[in-house]
């Protein structure tokens, strides 16, 4: 569990542009983290394209954040649907 944690910061750091604006991000995490302690339902911060897709990668950047349920992030895994 550790090494998947692991890996997973560091797909994220790599993944982040060095134009990205970290201040835009913070807030994703912050409602993520007040949403499961107002609701007791647990939220993540979910990257909408996939840092790791099998077909495409996205960034770690504002616009490729929502913040989610954890059930739902579970559900959706490292998928992206084209439409």
């Amino acid at each position: 569990r550790a090494i998947t944690a692991m890996n997973r910061r560091a797909s994220k750091l790599h993944r982040t542009p060095s134009w990205s604006d970290l201040d835009l991000i913070k807030p994703f995490y912050f409602e993520a983290q007040h949403l499961t302690k107002e609701t007791g339902i647990k939220y993540d911060v979910d990257h909408i394209i996939p840092l790791q897709g099998e077909y495409v990668s996205g960034l770690h950047i504002a616009s490729n954040l929502q913040v989610i349920t954890h059930t739902a992030n579970c559900k959706k895994g490292n998928s992206f649907i084209i439409s």
